[in-house]
């Protein structure tokens, strides 16, 4: 049964394609919650509020996309918890799949379909949520024997995007950004276990 238990802060509802991990190139719709518990540098997303939406207000205003693909993502839409679950249930009871995109310093997947944890360097020592369907690195030189030790399908290390301001700001550095695209494929070439992923989208030109 649909219900409107509190508002969500939301940032963004967008229909775009998934440029990252095993679902890159998959048609989706973007729900992006407002708000982090990290700080990390080379954040890129603007995840400051736009709006506060029940759960089925969003269930509504996405009906109208010719999709039933859905991401969940900020931020980190765990400190949102008791919402996103209920938007979940009621997309569920519309027939569509839902991933989360999570830091994975909580334990709740928010009753998903498909979780992908990507823990930040800074929070290596609060990275709670090591079971999951896919786990996506930002490389930065980790010491990736850390992160093996745990239980995922799929294993991601995604380059890290270097731009001229700081916080994600300015344009990309493409000398420094094609640095780390060399650096994070000789990772993967020397620990199988990792698949490269590229952010799709910005090579697309596309939110």
């Amino acid at each position: 049964m649909e219900n409107q238990p509190r508002p969500l802060n939301i940032t963004e509802i967008f229909h775009s394609i998934q440029g990252e991990g095993f679902h890159a190139g998959t048609s989706a719709i973007f729900i992006r919650g407002t708000g982090c518990n990290l700080a990390c540098d080379f954040c890129d997303t603007d995840f400051s509020p736009r709006e506060r939406l029940a759960p089925l207000e969003i269930a509504d205003r996405i009906a109208s996309f010719p999709c039933r693909f859905v991401v969940l993502t900020g931020g980190e839409p765990t400190i949102q918890a008791p919402g996103f679950r209920a938007l979940v249930d009621i997309l569920h009871a519309r027939g569509y799949y839902v991933t989360l995109e999570t830091n994975g310093s909580s334990p709740d997947t928010l009753g998903a379909d498909w979780v992908t944890v990507s823990p930040k360097l800074s929070q290596k020592g609060k990275w709670v949520l090591k079971r999951a369907q896919e786990l996506k690195l930002v490389y930065e030189s980790q010491e990736l024997g850390f992160y093996e030790d745990s239980e995922f399908d799929h294993y991601f290390l995604q380059p890290k995007e270097i731009r001229t301001a700081p916080w994600g700001g300015g344009e990309r550095d493409v000398a420094r950004t094609r640095a780390e695209w060399d650096k994070t494929a000789k990772a993967v070439m020397a620990h199988p276990r990792w698949k490269l992923s590229i952010q799709l989208h910005k090579e697309l030109g596309v939110r």
